[in-house]
């Protein structure tokens, strides 16, 4: 059995890199090396952030001229996700291409199938496509900015709450003004949540102190590690 398994949906993809040719796995490869700075958006203190890789790869497709990007969409998501996997299992390139060719010629479909005897001019185009170091950076800074709970959106409500007395017939006694923060939130690549928090005027102001503590911070690291690309949370659909 093979220590990798392709899923379905990447099969096509994966499937259609050996039938480029060496030009194209160049210009490809050319375009994943210059990518390194690809962002979405830049917040108040200027850290970049970084894209899905799927999408920068897409990207990347779209800057070479030969490309037809209806056929090889599937290929820009097959590469991002490929990028994914071996940094999770932090594999070495060649034992990663290797494990890639036995699942490819292990899968049902013959039609997507990989033939033995193209194993090797595929292992070639893998072993290129796969090795740009530019891209990887951006890929694991992805993988490391979406690991856990990322923010999405947050508001602010605030109401007046009724306080009564042992009487209720004589209306309210007392208001408390109280604000209710409500945070949506994406859960490792999974669809959105969200909770609530209860918070009063200390507790706003606290918050409010903590968020500006975090920017400075975030500008004196930025400072401090001027020669370091820095990337912050990736942008929410």
């Amino acid at each position: 059995m093979p220590k990798l398994t392709i899923p379905e949906r990447f099969r096509a993809g994966v499937a259609k890199i050996r039938r480029l040719d060496d030009r194209t796995v160049q210009e490809i490869r050319n375009a994943l090396d210059q990518k390194r700075g690809e962002v979405q958006q830049k917040n108040g203190n200027g850290l970049e952030v970084p894209r899905d890789p799927n999408s920068v790869a897409m990207s990347a497709m779209r800057s070479i001229a030969s490309v037809n990007i209806t056929e090889f969409g599937q290929i820009a998501e097959s590469l991002g996700q490929l990028y994914a996997v071996r940094l999770t299992q932090d594999a070495p390139i060649e034992d990663f291409v290797e494990d890639v060719c036995n699942a490819m010629e292990s899968i049902p479909e013959e039609s997507l199938r990989l033939p033995h005897s193209e194993r090797g001019p595929f292992k070639d185009k893998l072993r290129i496509l796969l090795s740009s170091q530019a891209f990887a950076i951006l890929a694991k800074a992805y993988d490391l900015a979406t690991e856990e709970r990322t923010f999405c959106s947050s508001r602010i409500l605030t109401d007046l709450r009724p306080v009564f007395g042992a009487r209720v017939e004589d209306g309210p006694q007392a208001m408390v003004v109280l604000h209710t923060l409500r945070l949506t939130y994406h859960e490792a690549h999974k669809k959105h949540e969200e909770f609530f928090v209860v918070l009063d005027a200390d507790d706003l102001k606290q918050l409010g102190n903590q968020i500006d503590r975090a920017e400075r911070k975030a500008e004196t690291l930025r400072i401090s590690v001027k020669d370091v690309r820095l990337f912050g949370l990736p942008a929410k659909e």
